[in-house]
């Protein structure tokens, strides 16, 4: 499988497995879960920007949302990545974006790291809200990408 092929489905987990995170946190009213989720998904959004070269400077990664907006984020993500993704073959990932970090330090990164890091950073805190809803008495819901696999093929 070619790595554009493989980043395509790994964003259908992404999304799948962020959808069943706002329903799971929608149902525990768990304060501490919805922002860490709002972070996972501002992030997304944020990062998606900077593939197009966006100043993060002073931007706010921990802002509060409602999970009606966070719900609404996680669409609008899912739907902007797999559309960037349908117009890419592998070659274009190598594609370097310029960019200014919410310090407002320059870097530049290929698509293909940048989108890598979207993936590992909202997989790391959806790990982080499983955490807390066990912590709060709630069972979290199953989210592993081999159920994903189990469920979607």
């Amino acid at each position: 499988m070619q790595t554009i092929e493989h980043l395509r489905e790994l964003f259908r987990y992404n999304d799948w497995a962020n959808r069943r995170m706002v329903a799971a946190v929608r149902d525990a009213e768990n304060n501490r879960s919805r922002q860490i989720l709002a972070h996972i998904l501002v992030t997304e959004n944020e990062y998606y920007e900077r593939l197009y070269g966006k100043d993060s400077t002073g931007f706010d990664f921990w802002p509060e949302l409602s999970i009606a907006e966070c719900s609404e984020l996680a669409r609008t993500n899912a739907s902007r990545f797999e559309e960037l993704l349908a117009g890419f073959d592998d070659e274009g990932l190598d594609i370097k974006a310029k960019y200014r970090t919410s310090e407002g330090i320059a870097y530049e990164n290929t698509y293909r790291e940048l989108l890598t890091h979207v993936l590992l950073h909202s997989s790391i805190h959806r790990g982080n809200i499983m955490l807390k809803l066990r912590e709060s008495g709630v069972a979290p819901p199953a989210i592993d990408y081999i159920i994903y696999l189990r469920e979607t093929k």
